[in-house]
């Protein structure tokens, strides 16, 4: 097995009809890799590994890497989620640190721009990756603030990666990268954009992130749809409230009126999710750094943190607990997080 070889067969059972994420993680829950279980269980993939073979030289002209489930840099929160992608495309970089979505509509108002750009770049400024949909109105405005933020920027895309859509973005998706974001994509080199795709990038918004704001949304809105898997992932949702005349607060009042956090300000965030506050200082004890160091690179499971720290596993269980008792780290469902 070589990381080549993994690599080769998970973009090859992502083009397979019917193979899924979740179909991908019970094979190498049960087989330990990739390659073993596709052996084991003989699953055919000629024509696949024939496609994934031609994408994976796309992708290298392109500049582009193609990051696998099975991959220790495959995003931890996203793993977690009900469906995720076998593969992701990224164009730059994946971000290391903590990530919340501002999403909205596209069509929008004065008031809902400069709130998304307000709350993207207080986000940015606190050292949190803002994830986003580079959709105009609020996605665009989202973006704008985190890079005046001088913080790192994810656009997730209904296309592939070299498909840039809207067109009319095309600089403000350069920035990004250039700024040390990334653009992300399940979708193969090439893919337009469609009435399928859009909804489907959704969870990967809310997937990539902690929590969700929606700072203005229409009734019918698409980040609607964002919000629908944020709360399946168990993700906080917050929504900021607008006027009640208003058609671009309809959709973000309703969120409100059914149990959403209204965010009347940036700092609510950390109120409601503290462990998201930028870290000052602190002296850890010889026996955690090791694990803390691992921890502030990305939040991580128990099972990866045993793979990366070589560890025993009784070992392994005290010194997370003792750690969660001290309050150096928390846990989130099976994601540890420093505090």
């Amino acid at each position: 097995m070589t990381l080549m070889e993994e690599l080769l067969l998970s973009l090859a059972l992502s083009f397979k009809k019917g193979f899924g994420g979740r179909s991908y993680l019970k094979l190498l829950e049960k087989f330990g890799s990739i390659s073993e279980g596709v052996k084991e269980e003989a699953i055919e993939l000629d024509e696949e590994l024939k496609e994934a073979e031609k994408e994976l030289l796309k992708a290298e002209k392109l500049g582009v890497e193609i990051v696998p489930l099975c991959s220790d840099r495959y995003p931890s929160l996203l793993k977690e989620i009900q469906q995720p992608p076998i593969v992701l495309y990224v164009a730059g970089k994946l971000p290391q640190n903590s990530c919340v979505a501002v999403v909205g509509s596209r069509r929008c108002s004065d008031y809902g721009r400069r709130t998304a750009f307000r709350v993207a770049k207080f986000l940015s400024e606190s050292g949190i990756c803002v994830v986003s949909g580079l959709a105009y109105g609020i996605d665009s405005s989202a973006h704008k603030g985190a890079l005046a933020g001088k913080g790192k920027t994810v656009a997730v895309l209904g296309s592939g990666v070299d498909v840039i859509h809207p067109r009319g973005n095309r600089e403000l998706a350069k920035r990004i990268v250039e700024e040390g974001g990334a653009l992300v994509s399940e979708f193969p080199l090439g893919t337009l954009p469609s009435k399928e795709t859009f909804p489907r990038r959704n969870r990967i918004v809310s997937g990539l992130s902690h929590a969700v704001v929606v700072v203005e949304a229409r009734e019918r809105s698409g980040a609607n749809i964002t919000v629908s898997y944020a709360l399946e992932q168990g993700r906080t949702v917050f929504a900021v409230p607008g006027n009640v005349d208003s058609p671009f607060s309809r959709g973000t009042n309703r969120l409100l009126k059914e149990g959403a956090i209204p965010l009347l300000s940036p700092e609510d965030i950390f109120e409601e999710l503290p462990f998201l506050k930028r870290r000052t200082r602190r002296e850890i004890p010889g026996k955690f750094k090791e694990l803390y160091q691992l921890l502030l690179s990305e939040p991580m499971t128990f099972d990866k943190l045993a793979e990366l720290s070589g560890m025993e596993i009784t070992e392994l269980s005290m010194l997370l607990v003792e750690m969660e008792m001290e309050g150096i780290i928390r846990r989130d469902g099976s994601v540890y997080t420093v505090c």
